[in-house]
């Protein structure tokens, strides 16, 4: 083996990391307290010294003011916390789990390793990714690649079959979900189709068990409309009770929570039946989206059939998860170890790339004819990994008759990256024009809309041009690479000048992450 590289799956609620061992085999590696998965909390003990994982979700609950957690359903955005004085952004926190994690694996394994792969939800757009991307730089890493979660799990359990198969990874993870098609077979992965909710997780499923079980005790100690939930110290304690609530559930058909509130003490009894129904509304959010996703595979591959469904993600462990597929849908989901799949993968994902094994521009590797065949790759000698677009990216411009802005998409969501370059030509909307703006625009929703203010400015510039009568040609071309990262290149045939505009960007600048790196230095990490 040439080198190591960690995968990791930074998770809304729990990240594990894992390597190929020296028998070729996905390990996932222990954390200080032996256990595969760490929570993804941060604590800031003070202004220079943090704790992460399951420590620091026990501090958080008695002083939540000073601890994060879910900070993967902000990554990509403005969401600036402050703790302890000092303000972090959101790829700042997720840099502290990313170098705790890192440091545990090198101290496990006594080594010094600094490349990783990380794992992203399947939809996230490209600011996500960035930011992400963006997070282990701030961590001191050499971040090898950026892998979506469901081709993780992939590569982790499916592409050891004899024969090429359809399978559909059902992921419910602690605060996102993701459904992906792609059809895998050794050392290849092609994703067909994906859908999803990046702020859908067991964390929603958390805060209705957390209402159900208050409700129940207003109910039985007749507090009338009074809401004990508005007390911090009740709720403290009901939020730690609903996750182990949840988790007793997955196993028994009910369970008993102690609730205490003023001079009321009351044994609150839940069932799984009751917990199914007052979450009801949510695991049918995932049908729906599971069945938009079959839609669209059906769409591009006329005939096509899912051979095996997978399900990813710690939730979805819980019974009504697998209940619900079987009866709606009409699948047979097949267990996995939920937790630990995507890490497993992100390892092999960076293994393949760091031996130079990796394809995923759809170009051939070149290996030698007395190459091995690796164990980690189903016995392929290379991998080739094939994915889409998740949401669609066009270009803003102008209707004639109206002056109304809007948005037309040039690529769609699902559309095979990369993409070739796709021409359009537009033109000038008044005379004597000295600029032309050119903005690159993401999908803002599940579905396309021609409203700028429904979709995400990825970029915009100008493009200087001569004066020149109204409906001159400029020539427009869209180019998307195999990391779903996009190009607008703008071309004024008259004047010869040309722009690019990359949609490689991120809320920060490469100044902000110089100055996140040198704050996240300075801090001390523990476990």
């Amino acid at each position: 083996m040439t080198d190591m590289v960690y995968g990791i799956d930074l998770g809304t609620t729990y990240s594990s990391i894992a390597r190929i061992n020296d028998l070729g085999q996905a390990e996932v590696l222990l954390n200080y307290d032996s256990n595969p998965t760490t929570p993804s909390v941060v604590y800031f003990e003070g202004g220079d010294n943090v704790v992460v994982g399951a420590e620091a979700k026990r501090v958080q609950l008695s002083d939540p003011d000073n601890a994060c957690s879910l900070i993967k359903r902000h990554m990509g955005t403005v969401y600036p916390q402050e703790f302890r004085g000092q303000e972090y952004k959101p790829e700042s926190i997720s840099a502290l789990i990313l170098k705790e994690l890192v440091k545990t694996a090198n101290s496990e394994l006594g080594e010094e390793v600094s490349k990783v792969v990380i794992t992203v939800p399947a939809y996230f757009g490209i600011q996500e990714k960035e930011a992400t991307k963006q997070a282990g730089q701030i961590a001191g890493l050499d971040v090898v690649g950026i892998v979506t979660e469901p081709v993780a799990a992939a590569l982790s359990l499916g592409i050891r079959g004899e024969q090429p198969e359809t399978i559909l990874v059902y992921d419910l993870g602690g605060g996102t979900f993701d459904t992906t098609i792609m059809r895998a077979e050794a050392g290849r992965v092609e994703v067909v189709a994906i859908d999803g909710n990046k702020t859908l997780g067991g964390a929603d499923w958390d805060d209705a068990l957390a209402q159900l079980i208050a409700d129940k005790f207003v109910e039985k100690a007749g507090l009338g409309d009074e809401n004990p939930r508005l007390d911090a110290e009740f709720e403290i304690e009901l939020l730690g009770h609903a996750e182990d609530t949840k988790k007793s559930l997955t196993k028994r058909e009910n369970a008993t929570v102690r609730c205490r509130y003023l001079d009321k003490d009351e044994q609150v009894s839940i069932t799984r039946a009751d917990f199914e129904a007052a979450t009801r509304y949510l695991v049918a959010q995932t049908v729906e989206i599971s069945q938009r996703v079959v839609a669209a595979a059906e769409q591009k591959v006329p005939g096509l059939k899912v051979d095996r469904v997978l399900l990813v993600g710690g939730s979805s462990k819980m019974p009504m998860i697998d209940a619900a597929l079987r009866e709606q849908l009409g699948w047979n989901p097949a267990s996995t170890d939920f937790d630990l799949a995507v890490s497993k993968g992100a390892a092999i994902y960076g293994q393949a790339a760091i031996d130079e094994v990796l394809s995923i521009d759809g170009e051939k590797v070149d290996v030698a004819p007395d190459a091995k065949e690796k164990y980690f790759l189903g016995g392929s000698k290379t991998l080739s990994v094939t994915n889409v677009l998740s949401r669609g990216l066009g270009v803003r411009f102008v209707r004639r008759d109206s002056d109304e802005l809007y948005i037309s998409f040039i690529v769609h969501a699902n559309d095979t990256i990369p993409a070739p370059p796709t021409k359009i030509t537009a033109a000038t909307t008044a005379d004597n024009q000295k600029s032309v703006a050119v903005a690159l625009y993401e999908q803002g929703g599940e579905r396309e809309s021609e409203v700028p203010e429904d979709n995400d400015l990825l970029q915009e510039r100008q493009l200087p041009i001569p004066s020149l009568p109204k409906g001159s040609p400029i020539d427009i071309t869209l180019d998307v690479t195999a990391e779903g990262l996009a190009r607008v290149t703008a071309y004024d045939p008259t004047g010869g000048q040309t722009i690019d505009v990359e949609a490689h960007v991120s809320v920060l600048s490469e100044q902000e992450v110089a100055q996140a790196a040198k704050q996240v230095s300075g801090i001390t990490l523990r476990s």
